[in-house]
């Protein structure tokens, strides 16, 4: 799958999940928050597809969702 359509099925995957997803410039990278009940990633925008999609990976993991995972998004969790 390439990096832009994954991206764009974890983009759609975190607004089903009711998470806000931003880019900006900003220092660092990036990843997950909650702010006063609302759950965001925010994600540099300066980054590759490669680097914004493994925050999201790598945020995702840590999650408990008691949600089932999309099988594009649950193969590349697994790895």
């Amino acid at each position: 799958m390439k990096k832009t359509s994954l991206l764009k099925t974890l983009e759609d995957f975190c607004r089903r999940m009711s998470i806000t997803v931003r880019y900006d410039r900003f220092f660092g990278k990036g990843g997950y928050c909650r702010l006063r009940e609302k759950s965001y990633f925010i994600i540099n925008e300066r980054l590759c597809n490669e680097a914004k999609v493994q925050i999201f990976i790598r945020e995702l993991k840590g999650l408990n969702y008691n949600i089932e995972f999309p099988e594009e998004i649950r193969t590349i969790l697994n790895r």
